[in-house]
This record gives structure tokens, sequence and C-alpha cells, in this order.
């Protein structure tokens, strides 16, 4: 499991955030989990295919800026 610091480093370099899925962001990342409650909801791990689906649809589908959220997650360890 990879710190969110460490994420930030490799994000900025070749890491393309918007185009991994859901699940293997939590997974890798486990703190990244309550920004993503915070924007797309309390209830967003439970809805069906969520964690298939890339940051990029999600934010499409949710309405939710993907700037903003990702900015939120550079923060968490910040």
């Amino acid at each position: 499991m990879k710190s969110c610091n460490e994420m930030v480093l490799n994000s900025r370099k070749s890491f393309s955030f918007e185009n991994k899925l859901i699940g293997d962001i939590v997974e890798e990342y486990p703190d990244t989990t309550r920004v993503m409650k915070k924007y797309f909801g309390e209830n967003c791990f439970k809805r069906s295919g969520f964690k298939i689906k890339t940051l990029e649809i999600a934010c499409i589908l949710f309405g939710v800026d993907p700037n903003r959220l990702i900015e939120e997650i550079y923060k968490i360890d910040n």
C-alpha cells in the first residue's frame, strides 16, 4: 500500500488519475475513500459497478468537478 504522498509525487510525473478505476485507486490508496464518499455520496461504494468506473466517468455521471476532487485527494497526507 502506497502513501498518498507517494501518489502525489508519482501522479504529477506520470500517473493518470482520471483514467484509473475507482476500485484500484481505493485499494492502492485507502485514504481516498473518505474523499470519494464526500463527492459521490456516503453509499457510493454500495452502488453496483461503482468501483469498476474510472474516476473521470464517475465525475461526469455524478456532476463532480474532477479537478476539485483530485486536488482534495492530493491534500490527504499534507
